[in-house]
């Protein structure tokens, strides 16, 4: 007989892993090292092999089948951090020193408790100048997380043009403490990993536009492009057409949204939030005479933000939860005038000649070489495994 598979939550068993402290195989009686790994990494195991690493955590099968809770990993977190102020990265109009909004002496630095639940200096960070547009830049390096602001604010003529404000940063990282002395602690994996992902999610709560370990973001939120990948096919079966990638969200991505779908039924699309981006489906005509493959003519369009890098390269830059959501809905109820993104400028002049057209809702025929490798290294670092070729032109 076969034996029965379980499927253990794998942060929880990291979780573990790392409260009960040691290395790997100090936890691996009866089993290998190389099984906790899989494990970790949320390949299934045998039951006995689940109650045996259990045992040797301390805890119970049920216990690591379920996701760890918010309070038992902040428990494990060092209970002393270093807010420090910093300058953000870049070429800035003006910069507002971090100590500014989280407090602290002339050194520009405040020792406090963690970032539990994301209050206390890091959250007045986050808050000040909430009035305006903000993009958040992340980054961590050796146990320290960087969390940089730019602030922008839409002009008091509602013109298309939006004012930089500024930028503010703030570093912080654990502490050790001994008495009256401090000095930088090492977290473990999990709670590294942990904390990394939930500053993720809350800048993607609060902040109009995120770059995560980007490099130099532009500070202005025009430079952010959409970048359209177009397939037809079922998802199991679908095949990529080609790709486009326009000049910005609103001048021209907008109005070749609104034009293409205005002449669809709306019983034939479908939109969503994907990824970091929107998802647009259009579904295929059903045929008069039963086809058994017409589902395949289904059509599929995902779009993403990203950002032009100084060497040639795209990096992604996700734009706030709330306002992909804004441009769902909209699309949804074919609400055009409310098909745009708050952070981002309505329209921004471009330099091109009399007349020209926007660009259609449609792969490129002739995208330039630079933008094909560009985007293929977006979204697939190995390039073999890109399954699509294009028609590239210099």
């Amino acid at each position: 007989m076969p034996k029965e598979n379980i499927q253990l939550n794998p942060a929880k068993v990291c979780l573990r892993i790392a409260v009960a402290g040691g290395p790997i195989k100090a936890h691996a009686v009866g089993m290998s090292e190389k099984t906790i790994h899989r494990i970790k990494k949320g390949a299934p195991t045998s039951l006995a092999t689940a109650h045996r690493l259990a045992t040797n955590l301390g805890t119970t099968v049920e216990d690591l089948l379920l996701p760890p809770g918010r309070d038992e990993v902040e428990r494990q977190l060092p209970r002393n951090w270093l807010y420090e102020s910093v300058a953000p990265s870049g070429e800035l109009l003006r910069h507002f020193p971090a100590q500014l909004a989280i407090g602290g002496g002339h050194e520009g630095y405040i020792v406090d408790g963690p970032p539990s639940r994301w209050q206390g200096p890091l959250d007045a960070l986050l808050k000040w100048h909430t009035q305006g547009g903000r993009k958040i830049v992340l980054r961590r390096s050796a146990h320290a997380y960087l969390v940089e602001l730019h602030y922008f604010e839409y002009t008091p003529d509602h013109s298309q043009e939006l004012n930089y404000f500024g930028a503010s940063a703030c570093r912080f990282f654990a502490l050790a403490r001994t008495g009256d002395e401090f000095r930088k602690a090492a977290l473990n994996e999990f709670h590294a990993d942990w904390i990394w992902s939930d500053l993720r999610r809350l800048a993607m709560e609060r902040a109009d536009i995120v770059d995560v370990e980007g490099g130099v973001a532009p500070a202005h939120p025009r430079d952010y492009v959409p970048v359209a990948r177009f397939y037809r096919g079922m998802i199991a079966r679908r095949k990529m057409e080609g790709m486009r990638v326009f000049d910005q969200l609103h001048r021209d991505f907008r109005r070749a949204l609104i034009e293409y779908l205005d002449g669809l039924d709306p019983r034939r699309v479908h939109v969503s939030t994907q990824g970091f981006g929107i998802q647009i489906r259009i579904a295929a005509f059903r045929p008069a005479v039963y086809d058994l493959y017409w589902q395949e003519d289904e059509q599929c369009i995902e779009v993403d933000l990203a950002w032009w890098m100084p060497d040639g390269r795209l990096a992604p830059a996700p734009w706030r939860h709330e306002h992909r959501e804004r441009i769902v809905a909209a699309l949804a109820e074919r609400n055009w005038a409310a098909v745009y993104s708050p952070g981002l400028p309505l329209a921004h002049q471009m330099d091109s000649q009399d007349g020209e057209e926007d660009p259609p809702l449609a792969p490129d025929l002739h995208v330039p070489d630079r933008v094909a490798e560009a985007v293929k290294a977006l979204y697939c670092p190995v390039p073999e495994q890109w399954d699509v070729s294009v028609d590239i032109s210099a």
